[in-house]
């Protein structure tokens, strides 16, 4: 958040301040089940950003994700887990697949976190499993699949990686992602 502040100024004004803990314990009640620490730490430390009306914040999740605000994730989870995986979603809040499995339309044990301008959503996938708490894409046409990140976490070590990188003029590792800062906003080309 300093480094954004002090080399992003455009991106950092659009982040909101800490979540409410009464909206994230409204979201882990919707959803039902335990949220991840690291998750819990980044609504601690910042509310998103307002993805529907946000003008100059780029993009400060790599592959074009804005993060989503507690009370827009609880809106998309909303809207999407009225469309359940049938090959995954069981009676009773279960589920026949493994975190990190792919599935159609949706899973009702994945919480988006993220959107993206072309309506993608990152989501951290709540399911059991050795890929537990990793993330997932979902795109209405394609449904859910892994995205390369295995935590959240990850992704704060991405952002802040690629931001060093930039600011010391330092090349990417083969395959990297790295932002570009013009104007004051960060973006993800």
């Amino acid at each position: 958040m300093a480094s954004l502040s002090e080399h992003a100024p455009v991106t950092a004004r659009e982040i909101r301040p800490p979540a409410p803990i009464a909206h994230v314990e409204r979201l882990r009640n919707r959803v039902g089940l335990e949220l991840p620490p690291e998750l819990l730490a980044w609504w601690a430390l910042m509310d998103g950003v307002d993805d529907q009306h946000v003008r100059g914040a780029g993009y400060l999740i790599p592959k074009g994700y804005l993060p989503l605000s507690v009370a827009r994730a609880e809106d998309e989870y909303a809207g999407q887990s009225q469309y359940p995986d049938p090959g995954c979603c069981a009676p009773g809040g279960t589920h026949r697949k493994q975190a990190g499995q792919d599935g159609f339309p949706f899973c009702t044990a994945l919480l988006p976190i993220g959107r993206a301008i072309d309506g993608g959503l990152l989501c951290v996938d709540l399911r059991s499993g050795e890929h537990h708490a990793g993330l997932m894409e979902w795109y209405a046409s394609d449904g859910i699949y892994r995205s390369g990140w295995a935590s959240v976490t990850e992704i704060f070590e991405e952002i802040a990686e690629g931001l060093d990188n930039h600011l010391h003029e330092r090349e990417p590792r083969y395959r990297e992602r790295h932002p570009v800062i013009s104007d004051g906003e960060l973006s993800w080309p």
